[in-house]
């Protein structure tokens, strides 16, 4: 009795199933950053304090949330998306995300670290994403 194993032909078929998933993975990989950009962004306008200020000119922090989908980068190739200050309110969120001290050492803005817990509360809705992106190249 002889058993010929074709080894050939199914990694074949391996390697083209892995080049179809890449493909779809690329194609749909705007909109799910599109997606998780969003995500992140309304989790952080939800733990962003309320101001009381207002007037002409002035732009609180949660009003001026920018998202940006990063192009590939150079280095490692991969795209990414950046959840950010916008123009007027940028240099305010180091502050309010770790506090600032009085020169006496008292504090003078308390921390609330929003930055990061905004990111834990956003990984269930960003897992599931992928997720979907995922099941959607893998099931094509």
């Amino acid at each position: 009795m002889t058993v010929d194993l074709d080894y050939k032909n199914t990694l074949n078929g391996i390697v083209q199933d892995i080049m179809r998933m890449e493909n779809v993975l690329e194609s749909d990989q705007q909109e799910a950053l599109e997606k998780i950009g969003k995500v992140i962004k309304k989790e952080t306008q939800n733990l962003l304090p309320k101001s009381d200020e207002a007037g002409s000119g002035y732009k609180h922090m949660r009003d001026d949330i920018k998202v940006t989908i990063n192009g590939k980068r150079k280095k490692t190739g991969v795209t990414g998306v950046t959840v950010h200050g916008g123009k007027l309110t940028a240099y305010k969120w180091h502050m309010l995300d770790d506090g600032t001290r009085n020169p006496d050492g008292s504090i003078h803005t308390r921390a609330i670290h929003f930055t990061s817990n905004a990111m834990e509360k956003a990984a269930p809705q960003i897992e599931k994403i992928l997720d979907e992106l995922i099941g959607r190249a893998t099931h094509d």
